[in-house]
């Protein structure tokens, strides 16, 4: 019964000790999201590992100033994590699945819930895929490629401060 008990315990410990933040350090990431001078508001964007960095990389959204931070990916989380491993990162751009507003970013800093008894809005998923024509304004495709974007940023100590100027002549 005593090695029972004993075994319980520490399989206890380890279990709470598993809980903790044991990922690498990180820095906490912000800058002003751009394309041609000009700040691109609710925009989603994502850095993604190259060149040996370590870790699974960090994600974000602009808000209506073009603004943003980044929070790391942390695989099995329960919880967001401020900032991104230090190392070198290719960043995507593009737009959100579910579009976002300033609304969104208000209830967010606030830590509201939104009421539960409103029902969820629905999702419209067309069932033919259309050609669009480039709306002025819009992101270059470009910059959706996680292998051929051209924003690459190196992440540091004393580098918290990235702004990602996107150009639409980009290719």
């Amino acid at each position: 019964m005593f090695k029972f008990a004993k075994v319980s315990f520490i399989a206890g410990v380890v279990a709470i000790a598993g809980c903790g933040d044991a990922g690498p350090p990180r820095v906490p990431i912000t800058g002003t999201l751009t394309l041609d001078g000009e700040p691109l508001a609710f925009k989603s964007l994502t850095l993604t590992p190259i060149e040996g960095t370590t870790g699974g990389g960090a994600s974000g959204y602009s808000d209506g100033e073009g603004k943003y931070q980044v929070l790391a990916m942390v695989p099995g989380a329960v919880q967001d994590f401020n900032g991104c491993p230090p190392g070198r990162y290719r960043v995507t751009v593009s737009e959100p699945l579910i579009p976002i507003s300033d609304a969104d970013f208000q209830t967010a800093s606030k830590g509201e819930v939104i009421d539960s008894n409103e029902p969820a809005a629905a999702v419209f998923m067309p069932t033919t895929p259309r050609k669009k024509k480039q709306a002025k304004g819009a992101i270059p495709s470009v910059y959706a490629s996680g292998t051929m974007s051209p924003l690459v940023i190196d992440v540091a100590e004393g580098n918290e401060l990235i702004d990602l100027a996107l150009a639409s002549t980009a290719k």
